[in-house]
């Protein structure tokens, strides 16, 4: 009996000791995740840790970890982490701090500076960012040139280039309109930033709104101006999914969004004027510049079995070396360290969009903020109250300044209900 107890002890520790070399890894469905999904291998060979990457849909991930933090089941050890919900986990104690261990990588500073920036809360860092979209602007060359224009360098610029090439064939410009956190809020505040303008009165320490502003007036304003004198018919509706298609079918000259959106625009196989379209740093304004920018990265959930395992995953996963062969794999190079931008077989697969679009990118994301959107517990229902405004100022429901009042009116009750 002893034996055979022993025996069965032997056999419950090994069973424990390989359930300890496997990592569950929760990711949503993006291109960059499921390049990342294929590579699971590579981490086991180098590691000897088994790597169980499961992939679901955006639209249950949230409930999907809701249940899993909630309750403590411990299920997950490795967790996709959008930077909008960053500070929300952290005040939840749903994910560990990683600071030393970031500290401690000897290429930390190979990280792009407005993604890593966006997983620091207090002076902590929560998560390394694996991939991130940077806005830039797209615009007809053979238009602008055809007008003796110039691509816009500021918003002010971009109102006087779109005065000039609008026609009723070919609007001048489309920008995100549709209201929502990750949508018309995902271009709007380049503008608001741009003028001088700002979400709360002393970020982070006071989050008293400051939306019903002068800069952020301007900025409405400006956002008004080109989409109503210089869009295209139901613009006020427009989200990416129409942005492409209008540029693609020559019914749109100009546009800022995101990487993923801009690389469409400039594939030839999908585009007849394709080859007219060049990109470029989005207009910047008497503040500055601020790109777009939307970053995802990965975390250690605070119940994880071995977070010393878990960030052995995110250091690999966030590599030079993964980073590159998933941009080599798939569709977009959404990498966020600035080395991937000069290695030989990158740069020879994305030469094709334009010969400089990954210094473009690059630069774009160090000159981002990590907190374009800010980076608290209420941004999603924020963004989308922000949103909803926006747009009723944008569709005429509204006047420009009753709609910045309410917006501010609406944070404040947002805040003040936490």
């Amino acid at each position: 009996m002893a034996a055979a107890l022993a025996g069965a002890m032997a056999l419950q520790s090994g069973a424990a000791f390989a359930q300890e070399k496997t990592l569950k890894v929760l990711l949503f469905g993006m291109p960059s995740t499921i390049g990342l999904q294929a590579l699971a291998g590579d981490f086991e060979k180098e590691t000897g840790i088994k790597a169980d990457i499961e992939i679901i849909g955006q639209d249950v991930f949230e409930n999907r970890i809701t249940l899993s933090f909630a309750g403590r089941t411990g299920d997950i050890d490795v967790v996709h982490t959008p930077a909008i919900q960053v500070q929300r986990w952290v005040e939840a104690g749903w994910i560990n701090p990683i600071t030393d261990q970031v500290d401690a990588l000897e290429d930390k500073d190979d990280f792009l500076k407005g993604p890593l920036e966006a997983y620091a809360v207090e002076g902590d860092t929560y998560a390394l960012p694996f991939f991130a979209e940077v806005g830039l602007l797209a615009y007809r060359k053979d238009i602008l040139e055809a007008k003796g224009q110039q691509p816009p360098k500021t918003w002010d610029e971009m109102l006087s280039v779109a005065a000039a090439i609008n026609t009723p064939e070919t609007a001048a410009i489309a920008l995100r309109a549709a209201p929502g956190q990750g949508f018309n809020m995902f271009v709007f505040p380049a503008l608001m930033w741009a003028y001088g303008g700002k979400f709360f009165a002393d970020y982070p320490s006071d989050l008293t709104p400051a939306i019903n502003s002068p800069e952020n007036l301007k900025a409405l304003q400006v956002y008004i101006e080109l989409l109503t004198k210089y869009g295209p018919q139901g613009v006020g509706r427009f989200n990416f999914p129409e942005i492409v298609a209008a540029v693609q079918g020559g019914q749109v000259a100009m546009t800022v969004d995101g990487t993923s959106i801009t690389s469409q625009l400039v594939d030839k196989e999908k585009s007849p004027v394709a080859d007219n379209i060049e990109l470029a740093l989005p207009p910047s304004g008497p503040a500055g510049r601020f790109p777009p920018i939307a970053v995802h990265g990965l975390a250690v959930p605070s119940d994880a079995k071995d977070p010393e395992a878990s960030f052995k995953f995110i250091q690999w996963a966030t590599s030079k070396e993964t980073m590159a062969k998933i941009a080599l794999n798939q569709a977009y190079p959404d990498f966020t360290r600035a080395s991937v931008a000069s290695i030989p077989e990158v740069v020879e697969k994305y030469s094709g969009i334009q010969p400089n679009f990954l210094d473009l990118r690059v630069e774009a994301l160090n000159e981002a903020r990590g907190d374009y959107r800010p980076l608290i517990s209420t941004w999603p229902e924020i963004g989308a109250a922000l949103g909803e405004n926006i747009n009723g100022a944008l569709n005429g429901l509204v006047t420009p300044e009753a709609a910045l009042e309410k917006a501010d009116q609406e944070v404040s009750d947002i805040i003040d209900s936490q």
